[in-house]
């Protein structure tokens, strides 16, 4: 009799644990997950702020000028574009990340101040350490924008 109420026991103590911990263990994997996905967010809009920042000493400097950044890409970043329209005033000059937020895909929209252009892949977007490079030019009618180009 004592055995089976020793037996008995253990299983109650052992499910009481398994009860505690198993709700306590899968409340820290989101809370990790939601943290590395903050953390990643937070250098998108890093990275997004110094293109566009960089973009207007590129561009004030004109032709040769050049600044190489260098930035280390987080996963989650799906696609990177740039939206302009010169011909409107004022212009339109963003830079767009899209990046892979709980399973939809949100944008990041980074507003330049001065004309921007460039032509990403997915190889732009993949996670590491990327050179971001602004170029000062110049089009055909000889409007002046900046190059972004990602290596």
């Amino acid at each position: 009799m004592k055995r089976g109420q020793a037996a008995t026991e253990y299983i109650l103590v052992a499910a009481l644990i398994l009860i505690i911990l198993v709700p306590a263990a899968i409340m820290f994997m989101m809370n990790i997950k939601g943290s590395t996905e903050n953390l990643s967010i937070s250098k998108l809009y890093k990275i997004g702020n110094d293109i566009v920042n960089n973009a207007i000493e590129v561009y004030y400097q004109d032709q040769p000028a050049k600044i190489t950044l260098k930035e280390s890409f987080p996963a989650g970043l799906t696609n990177i574009t740039v939206r302009n329209d010169w011909t409107i005033q004022p212009p339109v000059n963003e830079l767009v990340f899209y990046v892979d937020k709980k399973g939809r895909s949100e944008e990041m929209v980074f507003i330049s101040d001065v004309n921007i252009d460039g032509d990403f892949n997915e190889n732009h977007t993949k996670k590491g350490v990327k050179n971001i490079i602004l170029l000062a030019n110049r089009t055909s009618t000889g409007i002046p924008y900046v190059k972004i180009e990602i290596q």
